[in-house]
């Protein structure tokens, strides 16, 4: 609708490229073909959306040649390495050299950084800071653990609720069909919250335990 209003009178859709950004550890072997993607029944590819979609393979590109940009290249850069584990304290002076040259993505790949770089502890982040902008250091500090602080609280919050439901689940299922299996008891703890809205949505109709988890 937004677009509609921006470009009255139209005759024609806009184009849509969809673009991969692959940062995996491994090569990407996928074909680039979204039909091969989707499952259907035989016959009915004549009927279904297919396109090809670019891939850039960042694992497969000498880091200098990630991007001219200098901000999107230290995105990218950040990026590649999330899934490469060894190879993370390597390239921390590169890292540092692509935040001096852009240091407006500074907080935003210190995130980034915080949340999927395992070899980065609190020294490393400190040292970041201390390189690129050491006049913001105290300032950022701050914040940066505030916001750490909150996020942790959040992700605390939505676990203590998990299990709360999963502990629920348990003592239902408990009582209609004991003794209750501890497979069954294992595998509800390491569901998803989906998973355990949806068995608990049929407890009062199921007759058994198997009509409770049938795929």
């Amino acid at each position: 609708k937004e677009w509609e209003k921006e470009n009255t009178p139209w005759k024609r859709l806009p184009a849509i490229v969809p673009f991969v950004f692959y940062h995996g550890a491994t090569e990407w072997k996928i074909p680039n073909e979204f039909l091969h993607l989707v499952d259907t029944e035989e016959g009915w590819e004549p009927y279904l959306l297919n396109f090809q979609f670019p891939v850039m393979d960042l694992g497969k590109l000498p880091d200098r040649q990630l991007s001219e940009d200098r901000r999107l290249h230290v995105r990218l850069l950040v990026m590649k390495y999330a899934t490469r584990e060894e190879e993370q304290e390597a390239i921390k002076e590169e890292l540092i050299k692509g935040l001096k040259n852009a240091p407006e993505e500074l907080r935003t790949v210190l995130y980034y950084l915080a949340q999927t770089y395992v070899r980065y502890d609190k020294e490393t982040i400190k040292e970041i800071i201390q390189k690129v902008q050491p006049e913001e250091f105290d300032t950022m500090m701050s914040q940066f653990a505030r916001d750490i602080t909150k996020t942790a609280r959040q992700e605390a919050f939505q676990k203590g609720m998990q299990e709360g439901e999963a502990t629920l689940l348990v003592r239902q299922l408990s009582r209609r069909f004991h003794p209750l299996p501890n497979e069954i008891t294992e595998r509800i703890y390491a569901a998803d919250p989906n998973a355990i809205g949806m068995w608990a949505d049929r407890i009062l109709d199921a007759r058994s335990l198997d009509e409770v988890f049938v795929e």
